[in-house]
């Protein structure tokens, strides 16, 4: 019974402070480096793209390099989600081709509701001045009718990050900032 409880007091084990394998790659494809004036060059062109995308504003820290968003889209299956948030981003990459607003509507008649979080954090490049470095993180949650959360997941589809950040340097040049 006394040995019972001493390995109930066991440690954490080690592959817990361990990021996974897939980490660096999924990072890498989270991250692009662009030749700004300052951050908030890269922000100010981000909210007007995330707003061509639907999403509402949660936190927009200037400041601090921060901003983000979220929004909640219907959809049948994490496949259709990944499907659903390419759809969007290929809707956004019109808007700023044609320079007109095509609006939502990829997500209509789906089952289940997504709550989709994006966060964009800008910071100086520590390798070179007058560089600005830009991360997206996207998080989903699978909510049911019902209201509860059927599964959470980090989108780590480097197409997805892909597309935002072309998208991102689309507008960046169409606005007059040099990358």
């Amino acid at each position: 019974m006394l040995a019972g409880c001493v390995a109930g007091c066991a440690g954490i084990p080690e592959e817990a402070y361990r990021l996974p394998p897939s980490s660096p790659g999924v990072r890498e494809a989270q991250t692009r480096t662009f030749e700004v004036p300052d951050e908030a060059s890269i922000l100010q062109v981000a909210v007007a793209l995330m707003q061509d995308m639907e999403y509402n504003f949660d936190t927009i820290e200037y400041e601090l390099g921060i901003l983000s968003g979220s929004k909640v889209v219907d959809a049948d299956s994490m496949a259709q989600q990944t499907g659903l948030i390419i759809a969007d981003i290929v809707l956004v990459t019109l808007s700023v081709v044609t320079g007109t607003s095509l609006g939502g509507g990829a997500y209509a008649g789906a089952d289940d509701e997504i709550s989709l979080r994006i966060t964009l954090v800008v910071l100086p490049s520590l390798e070179n001045e007058g560089q600005y470095t830009a991360r997206i993180t996207i998080q989903s949650e699978l909510i049911d009718k019902m209201g509860r959360v059927k599964k959470v997941r980090m989108i780590e589809n480097p197409v997805v990050f892909q597309e935002i950040f072309e998208n991102l340097s689309k507008a960046l040049f169409l606005e007059g900032v040099k990358q």
